[in-house]
């Protein structure tokens, strides 16, 4: 099973895009076959390690927005494989998916293969909606999904 976690805030418009990519995500796995979790939540807190070290879990994907101005080109979705963090994982207002994968690892002894999947967001204001360049990089997830290394966890 693929666990796809996604965080963002879909009233602070652009960031809730990476919640939105997820179901994309979802949708695309799912009909390729893939047996899909989804957990969705505003940020990543400590007690999703569980949840990563979960014994059904075989790999891991983290779903977010990434800043971007309006004049970078190519706004694109990017995807990038994780690892656990090297550093003492501290709790704070910051949870990154390194350090969560680092308590699982700590914690529960899993280690499941991981990556970061990011939507380019430019418009962080208060309300719902996306931007038109949001919306854009989300129309691009097919060709991402065909163009990534036989080393992402979710190639069937």
């Amino acid at each position: 099973m693929v666990l796809i976690i996604a965080y963002g805030n879909s009233l602070r418009r652009d960031d809730g895009a990476g919640l939105v990519l997820a179901e994309l995500l979802e949708e695309a796995l799912r009909a390729n076959g893939l047996e899909i979790t989804r957990v969705a939540v505003h940020q990543l807190t400590p007690d999703l390690a569980l949840s990563v070290a979960a014994d059904d879990v075989e790999a891991v994907v983290f779903v977010d927005t990434r800043v971007a101005a309006a004049g970078d080109e190519p706004l694109e979705l990017l995807a990038c494989p994780l690892v656990s963090s090297l550093d003492s994982p501290t709790l704070g207002h910051q949870l990154g998916p390194s350090t969560l994968l680092t308590y699982a690892r700590l914690l529960y002894r899993k280690s499941p293969p991981a990556w970061l999947l990011t939507v380019p967001g430019v418009d962080f204001d208060h309300g719902e909606g996306l931007s038109d360049a949001t919306r854009h990089a989300l129309d691009t997830l097919p060709d991402l999904l065909r163009k990534l290394p036989p080393a992402w966890p979710l190639n069937p």
